[in-house]
């Protein structure tokens, strides 16, 4: 009797088993919908979230490329700016030298050109693009493409020099006051701001608004025939034994970008 209650509650055991089997795949389906539905919204939200989250990381993304296109185009651009600032200063370069042609400038001197990168018209200096290593000294004289006086260089360094305009208040020269049928001597002076006056002006000689002033190289400070400008106003009286006179600078330094050394 004992064997045959064992073997009937073994067999009530293995049919517990397999209702439980049954029943968990008949409810299986079940279960899973109801757990995908009851997380539905919160995994939507979790992935939308995800989904802006990308966006957002894709868009800084994009963004940190486009800045670096941008700064490579900016680059690009500031390189392309310096050429053509280059290519410029070249071609003005060579305009200055084909109009010192035009006039034979070339043929009287031996030339070479300067970029000015510094003007002081409070001191009447400026200063030049080319020093040392181009062969420049002091007491070189420089002019413009229009044979019109500059200075002369007072201060050499490696790559650069500085000129004294013939305003400078520490500047004198010899000059030619020329009229149609005679040259009269004198002498410049400058006096700072971009001025100059003449004096040692003979008392007898009668000189005239509009008269040409050249300078004259017996002084040998300059070579002869540079132009300085022309007469502005005269004094004259019967006390002092000489004249003065004011000149219409010719010089326009504003306006001036490139000036001629003489070499020679």
């Amino acid at each position: 009797m004992k064997v045959s209650f064992k073997r009937n509650n073994f067999f009530v055991f293995v049919v517990i088993i397999i209702m439980a089997v049954i029943l968990v795949n008949v409810f299986q389906k079940e279960t899973r919908s109801f757990f995908y539905w009851f997380s539905a919204p919160v995994q939507e939200v979790l992935w939308r979230a995800g989904d802006k989250t990308s966006d957002f990381f894709e868009g800084v993304l994009r963004f940190a490329s486009l800045k670096n296109e941008l700064d490579e185009l900016g680059q690009k651009n500031q390189g392309l700016i310096a050429e053509i600032i280059k290519l410029k200063e070249i071609e003005e370069e060579n305009k200055t030298l084909r109009q010192a042609l035009g006039i034979e400038l070339q043929k009287e001197y031996n030339l070479s050109v300067a970029k000015i990168i510094s003007k002081d018209f409070s001191e009447d200096f400026i200063l030049i693009n080319k020093g040392f290593k181009d062969n420049v000294s002091e007491n070189m004289t420089v002019i413009t493409e229009n044979k019109v006086l500059v200075g002369v260089i007072t201060q050499v360094y490696d790559h650069y020099s500085k000129v004294m305009l013939p305003s400078h208040k520490e500047m004198s020269f010899d000059v030619k006051i020329r009229q149609e049928e005679k040259e009269i001597s004198a002498v410049a002076k400058g006096q700072g701001n971009l001025e100059i006056i003449l004096d040692l002006i003979p008392q007898e000689e009668e000189i005239f608004q509009g008269d040409i002033v050249i300078t004259n190289s017996l002084g040998g400070v300059f070579p002869g025939s540079l132009l300085i400008g022309n007469i502005k106003s005269v004094a004259k009286n019967d006390i002092n034994p000489f004249q003065t006179a004011k000149i219409e600078n010719a010089l326009k330094v504003f306006d001036l970008n490139n000036v001629l050394i003489i070499n020679d």
